[in-house]
């Protein structure tokens, strides 16, 4: 049975991941309702993630210091705000622009105090599995973010993010009644042994202990030890993967294959449906026993099993993006979901087992970086696939042309060149992982974790 805080984390995860990925379905149907112009709109995809870099070692570290609880509460509640000011006054590009910012910036610390309330309230057997549940959720998020635009066409845009406003709302609600039922309780247990803690608990670091300066010392270091550095890496690689294939695939399917809000709400639900049970199937099956295992041994198999699903989700990608029908682009696309899953125990567990007196601090600088990818993602593929043509060669005219004789058009090529080319580098830093835990023998500093 689920623990309440893997509960509370996954509905946080799930109505967060509708909130932020509705607007790449969207995209289309905001553009000519609101006549975006094709400049703006890389600027807009990217907001988001710009502001929700900026936030994450900073949550991250209150997070470890004051418990989950105050941080996901907040974060909900703000969040829902804006996307109440986003449904009724925001009309123009550099509106949405400046309420996407601030709405990545109050969600920037909810995955660093995610893993720091996984890292503190859940058995170590349990980490895994719990952070595969969670990760689950915020793709099943996705999954029904990726209805928007069939939604959008009966109800209209500005009733999805009110609706999911109303829901964000209920969530921070559930978030401080779970809070307020364990006030009477004082239970203060420490990261290290977090078998019997009650969910979102404070955690314990006392200011006048001795040792408070070597442990941050400490923190420092590992959180640039070559294992948590490929851990960056792998994270890079698969948020450029995942926020491009969300922000331009309804774009390609309606552009290149003219499909109609229907099929490409049934491709998009479809791949992200199976995502999840992907993720789901995968943690269960491939939940190891990390307490009976050594760090280097577990960290070559989770390296291993990231670099398999970068290599099938690149290829799968570059097949997708190069498709000649809407059915063969969903059928690479669904390969890719399936492929993403594996990440899941692979490369994303490393930031809790690595240090977990340090989970979320760790998380908070390691998806800061991430989150730089997030934004670069959309902005390259927006800049890449648009060029100009002539329409007529006029020769020996060696002088610019007129606009009126030049044509845009799109080349998806190169975006299928990009996602073979990420997620190769993906599983690169994957097996990296495994390599470098096995040179630097961990093992010695996992014990001093659980002192």
């Amino acid at each position: 049975m689920l623990d309440q805080t893997t509960l509370l984390l996954a509905a946080t995860r799930f109505t967060s991941a509708i909130a932020r990925l509705c607007l790449g379905p969207l995209l289309p149907v905001l553009s000519s309702s609101l006549d975006f112009s094709e400049d703006s709109k890389p600027m807009i995809l990217s907001a988001y993630s710009s502001g929700y870099l900026l936030t994450q070692i900073g949550g991250g570290y209150l997070a470890d210091r004051h418990g989950y609880a105050r941080i996901v509460s907040a974060n909900v509640g703000l969040s829902a705000l804006i996307l109440f000011y986003i449904s009724t006054f925001a009309t123009t590009s550099v509106a949405w622009i400046r309420a996407l910012f601030c709405l990545g910036l109050v969600a920037g610390p909810l995955f660093p105090a995610g893993s720091a309330a996984i890292s503190a309230n859940v058995k170590a057997d349990r980490r895994a599995a719990s952070f595969a549940i969670v990760d689950a959720s915020a793709s099943a998020g996705t999954t029904v973010a990726s209805l928007a635009p069939l939604v959008a066409y009966h109800m209209g845009w500005r009733f999805i993010y009110q609706f999911t406003g109303v829901c964000l709302l209920l969530v921070s609600l559930g978030v401080i009644s779970s809070v307020q039922s364990n006030t009477g309780t004082k239970t203060v247990a420490s990261l290290s042994s977090s078998s019997s803690s009650l969910p979102f608990q404070t955690s314990q670091h006392p200011e006048d202990d001795k040792g408070s300066k070597d442990r941050r010392t400490f923190a420092m270091a590992i959180i640039f030890t070559p294992v948590v550095v490929s851990t960056y890496l792998c994270h890079c690689c698969d948020n450029f993967t995942k926020y491009s294939i969300n922000s331009w695939t309804a774009t390609m399917l309606v552009n290149t294959h003219k499909a109609s809000p229907a099929v490409v709400s049934s491709i998009l639900a479809g791949q992200e449906a199976i995502g999840v049970a992907s993720k789901l199937l995968i943690g269960t099956l491939f939940s190891f026993p990390s307490s009976t295992m050594s760090l280097s041994s577990l960290f070559v198999k989770r390296g291993t099993i990231s670099a398999l699903g970068f290599v099938v989700q690149g290829v799968a990608l570059w097949c997708a993006f190069q498709a000649a029908t809407p059915n063969q682009a969903g059928f690479f696309f669904i390969v890719s979901s399936i492929a993403a899953g594996f990440h899941s125990v692979g490369f994303r567990p490393v930031y809790l087992e690595a240090s977990p007196n340090h989970a979320g601090a760790i998380s908070g600088f390691g998806n800061s970086i991430a989150s730089c990818a997030s934004v670069l993602g959309p902005m390259m593929i927006g800049s890449s696939i648009y060029q100009n043509n002539d329409v007529e060669k006029i020769p020996g005219f060696q002088y610019p042309r007129k606009s009126s004789q030049m044509t845009r058009t799109e080349d998806w090529s190169k975006v299928a060149f990009y996602m073979l080319l990420t997620n190769l580098c993906g599983a690169v830093a994957a097996l990296f992982i495994g390599y470098c835990s096995r040179r630097r023998r961990l093992e010695k500093p996992r014990k001093e974790y659980f002192i």
